[in-house]
């Protein structure tokens, strides 16, 4: 199945089955914004609400990793629901700040590198935080920067585009006049 387009309101499409441990089930036709598959097991979206939490864990998805911050509207409404229908959600919130980044991508890693885990979702409120550390974990693991941040483009990386760029020690992007 192709990645649906990023920055809108898609359908999901579950991550490829490479085995039968990770296969997925049909799903519901139910929109999840900015739904993008960045990898045969993972994928980001913004913010899922309660219907694609649902979705979600009928798609087969084991983790949803969300990266807002617990305060957020609607985060502690879906932590709940996740928690009703069985589906694993952890709380790992982007920082805003460089020195914050380290061990929150140690944290992400540890997540992101379980096949355990298979198949994660990273949400946020719009996918920008999803791209974002989608981008930052892939450059770790040795995609060159310029590279990963093409992909979390491609998945939403908007905003905190200035911060990846900070921590991966690249100029800031030159704006069109």
């Amino acid at each position: 199945a192709a990645c649906a387009a990023p920055h809108r309101d898609v359908t999901i499409t579950p991550p490829c089955a490479l085995d039968a441990r990770h296969a997925m089930a049909p799903l519901p036709a139910t929109p999840v914004p900015n739904y993008t598959r960045v990898a045969p097991y993972v994928a980001t979206s913004g913010d899922p609400g309660l219907a694609g939490i649902e979705t979600a864990k009928v798609a087969g998805f084991k983790l949803m990793l969300d990266l807002r911050q617990p305060a957020e509207t609607g985060v502690a409404e879906q932590a709940a629901r996740a928690q009703d229908i069985g589906l694993r959600r952890v709380s790992l919130p982007l920082p805003a700040t460089t020195a914050e980044i380290p061990p929150f991508l140690d944290q992400l890693a540890a997540l992101l590198d379980d096949p355990a885990n298979f198949p994660i979702l990273l949400n946020c409120g719009s996918a920008n935080r999803a791209a974002a550390a989608w981008t930052l974990y892939r450059v770790r693991h040795g995609v060159p920067a310029r590279i990963a941040i093409e992909e979390g483009r491609a998945a939403g990386l908007t905003g905190r585009e200035a911060l990846v760029r900070e921590v991966l020690n690249l100029p800031p992007t030159v704006s069109a006049k």
